[in-house]
């Protein structure tokens, strides 16, 4: 798999755990995971990545809230919502991944995703986090 497809099913992890919460993500992890041919290794990076993402969920999202000026958390669509946590975990916390890649891919992930207007909300919030 590629970088690009890898983040898409990080992201798409972390869309279901916001949808379906946190008590059944792991049978829907699984379950999702079962109908996607991947090998070991990406498997692998895949689970490590959002397990690392969701660890730093009160961080990430008080970013989110502090740069999100008059949209709390429960009030961001739940698409933009986990590539905003996704970006924000790869530009501050993954060394691997260049700020402006991680921007630029939550961009991507928004047009393909998220609501109309979405991209321009990721791309506004990341602008704000990773200039300061």
């Amino acid at each position: 798999m590629t970088r690009k497809e890898i983040r898409e099913q990080v992201f798409i992890l972390l869309f279901q755990r916001e949808f379906y919460g946190e008590e059944p993500f792991e049978e829907q992890k699984e379950t999702y995971m079962s109908t996607k041919e991947i090998s070991e290794k990406d498997l692998q990076y895949i689970e490590k990545h959002t397990t690392d993402i969701m660890d730093k969920l009160p961080e990430i999202d008080s970013l989110i809230s502090e740069y999100s000026k008059g949209w709390k958390i429960d009030r961001i669509g739940k698409e933009e919502l986990a590539i905003l946590r996704l970006a924000i975990y790869e530009a501050k916390y993954d060394e691997e991944i260049p700020v402006g890649v991680a921007v630029n891919e939550a961009v991507e992930l928004a047009k393909t995703y998220g609501a109309d207007g979405g991209a321009a909300f990721v791309n506004g919030i990341l602008g704000k986090i990773v200039n300061e």
